[in-house]
């Protein structure tokens, strides 16, 4: 089987995670690498032994390239990802898709209107206890949910933003904990439990006040379409990087989510599950599961098959992020456009 060739467009901290997840497929290998640093370019290409470009409108342009892997600041995935597609290569964005709803939408009809695939890393739909809980939440075993919480408390320091050039910018990074660091759990909070309404939030700078223009600390409330009441609460102020936590009550018992742990409170009796996957590359509190959703994406372009995150489906989260942006009381709130 000829394995689909790949160019990955940005070389900074999250490209490793990529460069690994396509050494370990047998769908897809690593063709090209780009980025407009030529130190970081000429690194990366070396080291992955593969052909460096610059500009990422080169690289698409390689008739050899059948897809990319944006792997860019927030403020150029949907232009990179549009125009990729526009190119005729299948795209992988990394989250966000896009800084807006509206460049989300462009992305999502840019996919359909040129026949490619397009797919967003949200990754973590793919850990062992999230499939877990949606096996148990679809199966109906303990019956529907009525609410949860959801909590994402990590650290960045001011360094972390002021290094970048880019986060902690309304311009370039679209907000900060929520856009970038939580909207994993947003995402997978409303995959597990299906749409959600917003009904308020709140966005605030605790501790980095004097760094960043955007939010450092983000507390949401949310409700599905049955009534169920669920509450998403990130900061980025905590001292550690802690696992991520869910928990949801549901008609007949309760799941509890500690990263990899699961406690789950049946009807007759408590049972504790762990799906630790081991980490080979970024950050224990990531998730493992780039290597699964980047091996998926290709075995489905392979086999004809929709992505397992649909664009459309994407959508939605890009649109609940954006409400609570737009809504956010205090004085974190994003800049209408």
């Amino acid at each position: 089987m000829d394995r689909l060739r790949v160019g990955v467009i940005g070389c900074g901290s999250i490209s490793g995670t990529h460069f690994h997840a396509l050494r370990n497929t047998e769908f897809a290998k690593l063709a090209a690498v780009c980025d407009i640093r030529p130190d970081r370019m000429e690194k990366a290409a070396k080291e992955q032994g593969v052909k460096g470009f610059l500009d990422w409108r080169e690289l698409a342009a390689q008739p050899d390239i059948d897809a990319v892997h944006v792997c860019v600041p927030h403020y150029l995935h949907a232009e990179i990802s549009i125009g990729a597609l526009k190119a005729g290569k299948h795209v992988l964005c990394e989250k966000p898709m896009g800084m807006t709803l509206k460049e989300a939408q462009a992305m999502e009809q840019a996919a359909r209107e040129s026949g490619k695939t397009l797919t967003v890393c949200f990754q973590n739909r793919y850990n062992g206890a999230s499939q877990r809980i949606k096996q148990i939440i679809d199966g109906g075993e303990l019956g529907q949910v009525l609410g949860g919480s959801g909590f994402v408390c990590w650290d960045r320091d001011g360094a972390y933003y002021t290094n970048s050039g880019w986060r902690g910018k309304w311009e370039t990074e679209g907000g900060s904990v929520l856009i970038n660091q939580s909207i994993h759990t947003l995402d997978l909070m409303r995959w597990l439990v299906g749409g959600f309404a917003l009904k308020s939030a709140t966005m605030t700078a605790k501790r980095l006040a004097d760094t960043i223009e955007t939010e450092d600390t983000c507390d949401m409330l949310l409700e599905n379409e049955r009534g169920g009441r669920f509450l998403l609460y990130c900061t980025v102020c905590a001292v550690g990087n802690m696992p991520v936590q869910l928990h949801l009550k549901l008609e007949k018992g309760e799941i509890h989510m500690d990263g990899s742990r699961l406690t789950i409170v049946w009807p007759e009796e408590t049972v504790f599950e762990d799906y630790a996957a081991k980490m080979t590359v970024g950050k224990d509190y990531w998730g493992a599961s780039h290597e699964h959703l980047i091996r998926e994406f290709y075995r489905a372009i392979l086999a004809g098959e929709a992505p397992y995150v649909t664009p459309a489906d994407a959508l939605e989260t890009t649109r609940i992020m954006e409400q609570a942006y737009l809504s956010a009381s205090q004085i974190r709130k994003r800049p209408a456009k």
